[in-house]
């Protein structure tokens, strides 16, 4: 279906990607790789919105491409989705001029079997069952897209891209703007995909559950593992291992050879000196690359109290809708804990409240004593646009030397360091507010997204790092592997309140509350038909636990 053959592309006189080559047929692979090394390139290449220095790409079949930006956002929700039923929508029309002049009806009958064959019955059915996966209402579609959250915007483009029943699927970094329950309904359509899937990810548990193939994207060049990510980061450590100890036998061989012609380069062995210098210029030393594993540390500066926050009865409306109704939380000294929902449910919103941004609400909140809140925006509004990376570190009180060695820590390297902050890439933004986080020294972390735009060494180095903080932490993300490295506890935001009656490891798995619910339905269901035949004690007392569990996943 997709052949990409020795494709090169350079940009500002550097060699982003070099001889890239991978075919796809049926399978699902996932692009791998450090912020910037060229992967959403690409992707753009092979979708044909840019244009390769050298190389060949075959496409056989019709692919369709989600990328991370949606650039055209003039149009309706429904406008948009229904450019996947294009041939639907001519017949349609056609069908409606036909019925206004009358007069043609072996032409309308025709017209019919045809719309009829391309789906022009259940089309928006289909639409309306993907809102539903998606947990998209109806009145959004009536919504221009620019209208519309970052969210909502990439869930009508995945939509309408899966709706045109393509070939090749090809999108750039799904998950970055959608809740857990919208991760799941993804990895549920992909793996029913029939064609071909290439995505750029950095979240690890939806490779995981999806990848048959990592391609990774290192120093412009690609290499394919076979299995999920875990896998290949097994692989590519032996292979890298495997690596740098040919390159260390090479090059003593070559030390000892050099050695050995320099000798007799002029005796009576010269002949075989000659010899071995001539062997010498074909041997290759394999390039090995220096290990990138970063370490940062985030001070907790202080102690503080037993109490770190407390929050009773918290309201908050916007535009006359309430968005938290009557919310509780408490959270104590060393504590980590994750929030998480749906998007629009007021995550944001109460992390501002916590973090003193936002104080028109009603309700009691109560942080302790002596703790210092150090607060990570979704956005980035606490970054000047037009200040440099350097800059803003040095309005920490850092020396210049010690503003380039900390930027280095997060890979911005000295090039990036006069870079203005609105030319950052996602991912570069959100390592320059981090860098700019380590220097807070609070002793208590309210953090929403810290993971989203990071490659997965970054958020490794991110993930160890508040893994070590020996402050509090209360955190909203989507990001199911920090949640499981990290967090003690995880409510669930719903209808304006917190939820903590499904467990951790069942929300990590990815089990919705529905299909929980109806498990323990059919469960039910199963013994009470057992029991009308044979009156069992041990199944009578799994009843009793099993119907107050569905009581308290109401």
């Amino acid at each position: 279906m997709l052949i990409v053959s020795e494709v090169s592309y350079i940009n500002q006189g550097k060699k982003l990607l070099d001889g890239v080559s991978f075919t796809l047929d049926r399978e699902r692979k996932i692009i791998v790789g450090e912020n910037g090394c060229g992967k959403t390139t690409l992707l753009e290449i092979i979708s044909g919105n840019f244009p390769k220095n050298s190389g060949e790409i075959t496409i056989n079949g019709k692919v369709a491409y989600v990328p991370q930006e949606i650039k055209d956002i003039s149009l309706t929700a429904l406008e948009e989705i229904e450019t996947a039923f294009i041939e639907v929508k001519k017949i349609e029309k056609t069908l409606k001029q036909f019925e206004k002049i009358g007069n043609f009806e072996e032409e309308y009958g025709k017209l019919l079997e045809q719309y009829d064959e391309k789906g022009g019955y259940s089309y928006k059915q289909k639409i309306y069952e993907m809102l539903n996966k998606f947990a998209l209402s109806k009145e959004t579609l009536k919504k221009k897209m620019y209208e519309l959250s970052g969210g909502e915007r990439t869930k009508y483009e995945i939509i309408k891209t899966i709706l045109m029943e393509p070939d090749v699927l090809i999108i750039d970094e799904p998950t970055n703007h959608l809740d857990i329950e919208t991760i799941e309904a993804l990895e549920e359509i992909i793996l029913k995909f029939k064609g071909g899937v290439l995505i750029v990810s950095h979240d690890r548990t939806f490779i995981n559950k999806i990848a048959t193939h990592i391609l990774n994207l290192e120093y412009g060049h690609l290499k394919e593992y076979s299995g999920n990510y875990d896998k290949f980061e097994q692989l590519k450590e032996e292979f890298d291992e495997r690596m740098r100890k040919e390159k260390e036998r090479l090059l003593k061989y070559v030390e000892k050879e050099r050695a050995f012609i320099e000798k007799f380069r002029y005796g009576t062995r010269s002949t075989q000196a000659k010899s071995r210098e001539k062997h010498l210029e074909h041997i290759e030393i394999p390039e090995v690359h220096g290990s990138r594993k970063k370490i940062i540390k985030l001070e907790s500066k202080g102690r503080g109290g037993e109490i770190v926050v407390e929050l009773k009865d918290i309201k908050k409306k916007f535009d006359g809708k309430e968005i938290l109704k009557s919310l509780n939380l408490f959270i104590k000294r060393g504590e980590r804990v994750g929030i998480v929902g749906r998007n629009g449910s007021g995550k944001t919103t109460l992390l501002k409240i916590i973090s003193g941004l936002d104080n028109d609400f009603e309700g009691n909140l109560r942080v302790g004593n002596s703790i210092k809140i150090g607060y990570f925006p979704q956005d980035s509004f606490v970054v000047d646009k037009n200040s440099t990376s350097l800059n803003e570190i040095l309005k920490e009180g850092l020396t210049v030397q010690e503003a380039r060695d900390l930027l280095a820590i997060f890979d911005i390297t000295e090039d990036n360091a006069f870079k203005k902050f609105s030319e950052f890439s996602g991912g570069e933004k959100r390592k320059l507010i981090m860098a700019k986080m380590s220097l807070m020294k609070g002793n208590f972390l309210v953090m929403d997204e810290p993971t989203n735009h990071l490659d997965i060494e970054a958020n490794k180095v991110v993930t160890n790092a508040l893994k070590d903080f020996n402050g509090a932490i209360l955190l909203v993300t989507h990001d199911r592997f920090l949640l499981k490295e990290l967090t003690d506890k995880i409510y669930y935001l719903e209808d304006g309140v917190l939820r903590d009656k499904l467990p951790q490891e069942t929300k990590l798995k990815g089990d919705t509350l529905e299909k929980e619910r109806n498990k323990i339905k059919a469960r039910i269901e199963y013994l009470e038909r057992l029991l009308s035949k044979e009156e069992n004690e041990k199944r009578l007392k799994e009843l009793k636990i099993l119907r107050k569990k569905l009581t308290e996943l109401k």
